[in-house]
């Protein structure tokens, strides 16, 4: 299973490569002499066909790469939407990165450590690469890991065979502000693509499913206010249970998606009324904000070591002073 996250990406991306294959073919055509259409109602009268169909290429390569990283920052947002998909400790992490699509993208890296470095690395790259090129001078800078990849890839690397990749050439590309070729883009995306789903997945096994279900179904009675899911009339526990999965799997969510957390919300909501399920949830979420709220006013606490330190330094000061 997919979360709906990875669904929008997959929309705005997935074929990404095929429309940037379509506008070099296009432009090779416009090399080779091919005119505008009569309808289509502008100017165009370059004075160097084969310089203009090159700087085209530059921009539609360069919007390519624009294109990809607002696209995998869309997905890390809203993993972070209800139902979200990271934990709490990672979503206030999130939360507190702002609009920076570099600081999302290193605080996933470091909490989920399983995440292959074989694209990730590649990630690391096209997000630099966009921010270097979109942005007036930023001069964004590899991480030493990605740069450990690179430079030890091996030969038989199965990205690099593929796509006929020179990494060596790709890299002083980067380091000296060019523009990415089409082989380098095209590697850039598809990788990105990979990224977000092996991602994807981890973030769905490792959720707390209890929470991500109870806010899933609260979304859904209040756009489907119609449902008798949690309708006790003239019906059991064990056919409440089958119409709530349907109604998950109207949204998306799998039939054998379902771990132990899962089962027990199942288990648990099929005895709860619908005005019963959506205030219990609404008293939690309150109680989850007042906790959220009162850790955010506690001040930062001292080492143990570093605490006694102090108080000892207070008790001389007060004796002697």
């Amino acid at each position: 299973m997919n979360s709906r996250a990875f669904r929008e990406f997959k929309t705005g991306v997935g074929q990404a490569n095929h429309f940037l294959i379509t506008i070099m073919i296009g432009l090779d055509a416009v090399e080779d002499g091919a005119e505008k259409r009569e309808s289509f109602k502008t100017t165009w009268n370059p004075e160097n066909r084969t310089n203009s169909v090159v700087r085209s290429k530059t921009y539609a390569i360069k919007s390519a790469l624009a294109w990809t990283v607002d696209n995998l920052d869309m997905y890390l947002r809203l993993c972070n939407r209800e139902p979200r998909l990271y934990g709490d400790a990672e979503s206030a992490e999130i939360a507190d990165t702002g609009h920076s699509i570099y600081k999302k993208f290193r605080c996933v890296i470091n909490n989920h450590k399983k995440i292959a470095l074989d694209k990730s690395a590649y990630v690391d790259l096209l997000i630099s690469w966009r921010n270097n090129t979109v942005h007036f001078d930023a001069e964004n800078q590899l991480m030493h890991a990605s740069l450990d990849y690179f430079r030890n890839i091996p030969a038989d690397d199965v990205v690099v065979n593929k796509y006929h990749l020179d990494v060596n050439q790709m890299l002083d590309r980067f380091k000296r502000g060019e523009c990415p070729t089409f082989k380098e883009m095209a590697t850039l995306i598809s990788m990105t693509i990979h990224f977000v789903e092996e991602l994807d997945g981890i973030l769905l096994r490792d959720m707390d499913q209890y929470r991500f279900l109870e806010t899933s179904l609260i979304k859904l009675l209040k756009s489907e206010m119609e449902t008798s899911a949690l309708s006790f009339r003239n019906t059991t526990p064990e056919k409440r249970k089958k119409k709530i999965i349907q109604l998950f799997v109207a949204a998306g969510i799998s039939e054998d998606f379902y771990n132990e957390d899962g089962e027990r919300f199942l288990d648990e909501v099929v005895n709860l009324k619908q005005d019963e399920f959506i205030h219990k949830v609404q008293e939690k979420r309150k109680e989850e904000e007042k906790k959220a709220e009162e850790n955010k006013e506690l001040p930062p606490q001292l080492p143990l070591r570093g605490r006694r330190k102090k108080g000892w330094r207070i008790l001389l000061l007060y004796r002697y002073r």
